[in-house]
């Protein structure tokens, strides 16, 4: 019988188990007999234990042949090899005492008591019991909401810190394990950028199904990243593995490689085993990051650097600022002129026909890409004309018009989608050629945003221009032609012609008088809103961003502690890498960052900030002042056809030249009857605009408005660079020059009350 205990102990089905389960009339007295109750309490016990090892052992069996986690897989091998095994070899051990007598198992007349063996295995149970719960872990449809790898080693790392020492020294090396597996998925990412067919369902980094370029072809995912991967290392991993298969990507392809070597990961691949080489198991969170950050840092430093060199990305952000943000103002004016050339070149021979409430709207006009083309080529022509001041503005030049492109996209006009510079919807594109490495810069999202950028900007401009351009209505401003001199205006004839004039001038000034105040109030409007875009927002905070790019001031987080306090001492200290160089955090002030990665990170930030403070995120602002820039132009319209009726009615009234095609006393009424109605809704406009831009100032200085430079959790995106955007928190310097536009409004009301009353009496 105690044979068969111990054989039943090792795995192997035996009756005895079931035959002490059964009542004695039912199994013949054949196991009662011989067992006491006590005994058979013991050999419970025993039995317990039995089917622990019988239900580990199948469990592990199945699943390291089965699991889909090479991490599960991996510890379930662990288990039966290495722990039950460990079992085993008791089995034997004791097996062998007793056969040789051993005196701490055998008594007198050959006697084995049963309470030596069952006290022998007593610590197994509890271990066995331990053993089951971690094969529980094992089973994906134990915890749903968890991934299973991320699940388990998570659950064995808080396995350790336990009160019994035999279940941590199982815990810890079964957490080696685990943690040896998952490090044999992340060093093929880490070391050749290369992602693991065997364990899919254990990295954090994932192929991204809706990437659109190289440079967000890989996503990290959260959920998959274990507790002893913390921030910092999670986004080092990510950035060191990616970097490399953008490498070798465009190797590939033959867009542009290294000067030392085609396959930068064979190159750099000695030092950084080295580094992987020098962590000890189980992991320390510590010192994991610090050598995925000193990975990330050589392949910034050997790598990346010489792909793609500071100077080109300083060139490019410059091209950015003078062009896309319109900072060179020439460029500006240029380009809004030709393309009013070319729209009016269209224009001008539907102008006549074209009814009233058409005027000024250009949306069934279309223009050819051709015309298109030719508008941005004379613009830089013009530019080239005027010189520039030093090669450096050349090379920014002569780069900008290999980048730039104004390109017509077929799509509807939505709320952030602003484009008035021609009749079809046209942006100005940078369009990056695919030899350029520049790619792991500047992704396709940040150009859209910059073309939506740039329309906005544009649409806002000329629509000032425009403004500004009726006062050199001559016509309008003074009276035309010149009134009689003498001898001619001392006559009665002279003098009654010179009367006539004089009171259709103060007539038709009167008559217009409330359009010039709208046209001001319009024009004082834009003049406001674009000197606090680009004199404010854009300015502060290209300075800003261009001052962290030279390693001119070290921008704190809100966050954390000032800078002179020892907890962010502290913070700069752990930045720092094993080998001595800093990590992809570092906040030395001192070190002009060079790591195209962190540029295109704290860009990311900078573009992001940059959005919020032009207000480009509030749809019902930018709704509202596309509005306003449509009516703008068909207001301008309004103006130019005014002129023209009125120079025929003058001709036609002083010198007797009649147009017989042409009724201008009806087009005078019908443009100034379409001028009043655009007039109050453009006052309406600009006072519904300015109500926006309370609102907008409000939520700034409460807090309560949306924060665009957070990035957003989908993008599974963990900044880790010192960069802090500029933010306008409030806007109260342009909310008080636009109240004056809300109290002449209201003074206007009240005049226009007083003046109805006194026409009244």
């Amino acid at each position: 019988m105690l044979h068969e205990i111990l054989l039943s102990l090792s795995g192997v089905q035996s009756p005895i188990w079931d035959q002490g389960r059964l009542p004695g009339e039912l199994n013949g007295q054949t196991f009662n007999q011989y067992v006491s109750p006590p005994e058979r309490a013991m050999l419970e016990s025993l039995a317990h234990l039995q089917r622990l090892h019988v239900q580990v052992k199948h469990a592990t069996a199945q699943f390291t042949k089965t699991h889909e986690s090479m991490v599960c897989r991996a510890v379930s091998a662990s288990i039966a090899d290495v722990h039950l095994g460990n079992f085993m070899d008791k089995i034997i051990q004791v097996e062998t005492s007793i056969l040789k007598k051993d005196a701490g198992y055998v008594g007198a007349y050959g006697i084995v008591p049963l309470s030596t063996i069952v006290s022998d295995f007593a610590p197994w149970t509890r271990r066995l019991e331990w053993l089951k719960a971690v094969v529980e872990q094992l089973n994906a449809n134990s915890q749903p909401m968890r991934p299973t790898a991320p699940g388990l080693l998570d659950f064995l790392e808080k396995e350790t810190h336990t009160g019994y020492s035999d279940i941590e020294e199982m815990a810890v090396a079964l957490l080696t394990v685990a943690q040896r597996a998952w490090m044999r998925i992340a060093s093929l990412w880490i070391l050749y950028g290369k992602l693991s067919r065997f364990g899919p369902h254990d990295f954090c980094v994932k192929e991204n199904p809706q990437a659109s370029s190289t440079i967000d072809t890989f996503l990290l995912d959260e959920l998959l990243v274990p507790k002893f991967v913390n921030t910092a290392a999670a986004q080092a991993l990510f950035s060191s593995g990616t970097a490399l298969n953008q490498l070798r990507s465009h190797g590939k392809h033959g867009t542009f490689s290294l000067k030392t070597s085609s396959d930068p990961a064979m190159t750099l691949l000695p030092r950084h085993l080295k580094f992987l080489e020098s962590l000890e198991y189980p992991l320390n969170p510590s010192l994991l990051e610090n050598v995925f950050l000193s990975i990330n840092s050589s392949i910034s430093e050997n790598a990346l650097s010489q792909v793609l060199p500071r100077t080109l990305v300083m060139r490019l952000l410059q091209v950015i600022l003078r062009y896309v943000l319109l900072d060179h103002g020439e460029f500006a004016v240029s380009l809004v002129a030709h393309a009013d050339d070319r729209v009016m070149n269209r224009q001008h021979a539907q102008s006549a026909v074209r009814p009233v409430r058409k005027i000024g709207k250009l949306d069934d006009l279309a223009v050819k890409d051709a015309e298109i083309n030719s508008i941005l080529s004379k613009t830089m022509a013009e530019l080239a004309a005027l010189g520039v001041d030093d090669d450096v503005e050349e090379e920014v030049f002569l780069f900008a018009k290999q980048i730039l492109s104004l390109k017509t996209v077929d799509v509807e006009n939505g709320p952030h989608m602003v484009s008035t510079l021609l009749p079809t919807t046209t942006f100005l594109y940078i369009t990056i050629p695919p030899s350029s490495p520049l790619h792991i810069f500047l992704s396709p999202r940040d150009t859209e945003l910059y073309a939506l950028l740039n329309a906005y900007l544009v649409s806002v401009y000329r629509a000032g221009f425009h403004l500004s351009g009726l006062w050199k209505l001559s016509g309008h401003r003074r009276s035309y032609p010149t009134p009689l001199g003498p001898p001619r205006s001392a006559s009665k004839a002279g003098h009654a012609i010179l009367a006539a004039r004089r009171s259709r001038d103060a007539r038709r000034m009167k008559r217009t008088r409330r359009h010039w105040t709208v046209a001001s109030k319009a024009l004082f409007l834009v003049n406001e809103l674009e000197a606090y875009l680009q004199g404010e927002v854009i300015q502060n905070s290209w300075t800003q961003f261009h001052r962290w790019l030279e390693g001119e001031d070290a921008v704190v987080s809100p966050k954390t502690s000032r800078p002179t306090t020892s907890s962010s001492a502290a913070q700069s200290r752990t930045t720092g890498l094993p080998d001595g160089t800093p990590g992809l955090g570092s906040s030395d002030a001192n070190v002009r960052p060079s790591d195209p990665r962190l540029l295109a990170e704290a860009h990311g930030i900078f573009l992001q900030g940059l959005k919020s403070g032009l207000f480009f995120t509030n749809g019902p602002f930018i709704q509202t002042m596309k509005t306003l820039v449509t009516q703008c132009d068909h207001f301008v319209a309004l103006f130019s056809r005014l002129q023209v009726v009125w120079e025929g009615l003058d001709l036609q009234e002083d010198d007797g030249v009649v147009d017989a095609f042409s009724n201008y006393e009806k087009d005078e009424r019908e443009v100034l009857s379409e001028m009043d109605r655009t007039s109050d809704a453009i006052d309406a406009t600009v006072i519904q605009l300015v109500n926006k831009i309370r609102e907008l100032a409000a939520e700034m200085r409460t807090g309560t408005g949306a924060d665009d430079t957070q990035q957003n959790p989908a993008e599974a995106r963990w900044n880790v660079t010192t960069f802090v955007p500029w933010q306008a928190r409030t806007v109260d310097r342009l909310v008080m020059q636009l109240d004056s536009l809300a109290e002449r409004h209201e003074d206007e009301k009240v005049g226009l009350d007083d003046t109805e009353q006194y026409d009244d009496d």
